[in-house]
């Protein structure tokens, strides 16, 4: 027989994950004269195909790399390999174990975070992951007492999940006409496939963005009684923003008016963002005729309301008696 190489391996296989969900397995070998190669997946043969590839390469004198190459990795690609590498000279195996555990759990392409759109109106809790296989998504809220309950779409809430480019999935969970009173609080999206998961936290602690105010009806001048039981005049005004607004009265003098003995402020809030403004008048005489306006302002936007008080003079009853 002329001189020559049994198949020998110099080095430990090894197996390696690339991007976009490929897996190759490569082993060197020294040999003369050049081997045949063949792999094997749990005892059956492995061909060229269209997902896995297989490949000599020529390292140097008698050296050589055997990589096989398997894309668009599946569970069923798990398993025991083996190299079988044969010259005239003799024969040699690389044994490989393949866990995908690891190799194609979800990972995160760009983290939780929180964002809006419509002027405010829409609150969208959104991340991105990258998972080789299709994954699941489930989106919960903590609830009291430590339970998650999963969050169900309905005409306010709507989970999004789409896959954007190879590998890449887009998840969404986005709220209309987001309030603290329904919406504060963790959410919770577990990203799942068959080798692993992935766990997405987004805390809303309600800081929304901000939304430009807006009226919700007409505004009315009122009269009433005080909380002291006296005659009052309450100029009530109905709106709509975000939890930062700021209400400011002007009185017909174009100053800003404060409270005092003779005048309140009140703010009520309605619930899904509305909100009532009113100022309290008691002890009024004609000198408080004149035009108010009532400014809401924040960091979106503001409006403003002009409501005119008409107070007329009455006669003193007391001095028309003494006339007579």
């Amino acid at each position: 027989m002329p001189d020559g190489k049994a198949p020998h391996f110099p080095q430990q296989p090894v197996a390696r994950q690339n991007e976009y969900g490929s897996l190759e397995l490569e082993c060197f070998v020294d040999a003369n004269p050049t081997p045949q190669v063949k792999w094997y997946h749990d005892n059956k043969e492995v061909a060229n195909s269209g997902r896995f590839c297989v490949n000599l390469l020529i390292t140097g004198n008698d050296s050589y790399a055997v990589i096989l190459s398997i894309k668009n990795l599946v569970d069923a690609d798990a398993g025991a390999y083996r190299c079988a590498i044969v010259n005239p000279h003799g024969r040699g195996n690389a044994n490989f174990t393949v866990e995908l555990t690891g190799f194609s759990s979800p990972i995160f392409v760009e983290k939780p975070q929180i964002s809006s759109r419509d002027d405010g109106q829409v609150m969208v809790m959104e991340f991105r992951t990258k998972s080789i296989l299709e994954p699941t998504f489930v989106w919960q809220k903590l609830v009291e007492g430590g339970d998650e309950e999963i969050v169900v779409n309905s005409d306010r809430i709507k989970a999004v999940n789409k896959l954007e480019a190879r590998n890449v999935y887009y998840s969404a969970l986005e709220i209309q006409e987001p309030t603290r009173d329904k919406d504060a609080g963790q959410y919770i999206c577990t990203v799942e496939n068959k080798s692993g998961k992935l766990t997405a936290t987004v805390i809303v602690l309600f800081e929304l963005p901000e939304r430009p105010p807006s009226f919700t009806r007409q505004p009315q001048i009122l009269q009433q009684t005080s909380s002291r039981g006296e005659p009052a005049i309450c100029f009530d005004v109905g709106y709509s923003a975000g939890m930062n607004t700021q209400v400011t009265w002007i009185s017909p003098k174009s100053k800003k008016i404060k409270e005092s003995s003779r005048i309140k402020f009140k703010t009520n809030d309605e619930g899904n963002g509305n909100f009532t403004a009113q100022l309290e008048l008691t002890n009024y005489t004609v000198e408080d005729s004149g035009t108010y306006t009532c400014n809401i302002k924040n960091d979106a936007g503001e409006i403003n309301v002009e409501l005119t008080l008409d107070i007329e003079e009455t006669l003193d009853d007391d001095a028309d008696d003494s006339e007579n």
